[in-house]
């Protein structure tokens, strides 16, 4: 389970996702598209089913008693799973979409690429915690 979940395959793959994701959401906002295409949010599911992965084998390894090499690796886990509780949630038909987008201008490539952004710098950390204990 332990290599599962620190597969550099996986990591990396969900790093190289996220980048792809924000850049495409920021160029999206630089040609000032008020909404992201059906193709970025297909993307955007297929990395949350990889983080999935990573997070359903971490939770059963912690179960399991293993613990990682530094506390941190947990807080960063949980920034993680938020992160992509959000990205889920501002989705088309997402539950926090209706809020966000209630308001008078919702820039969705902003926010969106700042999202991504933020989720790829926190998966790059957590694996460093993760596999170096720093």
């Amino acid at each position: 389970m332990s290599r599962l979940h620190g597969a550099g395959l996986l990591v990396w793959t969900s790093v190289a996702l996220n980048l792809l994701l924000a850049g495409w959401a920021g160029l999206s906002g630089v040609r000032r598209r008020r909404m992201l295409s059906p193709a970025f949010w297909a993307v955007l599911l297929l990395f949350l089913a990889l983080l999935g992965i990573q997070t359903v084998s971490g939770l059963l390894l912690l179960a399991g008693g293993a613990a990682p090499r530094a506390g941190l690796h947990l807080l960063y886990g949980g920034l993680i799973l938020a992160a992509a509780v959000a990205q889920y949630g501002l989705r088309p038909r997402g539950f926090l979409r209706a809020r966000l987008a209630s308001g008078p201008a919702w820039p969705e490539p902003r926010v969106m690429a700042l999202l991504c952004f933020t989720q790829a710098a926190l998966l790059m950390r957590a694996w460093m915690t993760g596999a170096f204990g720093r």
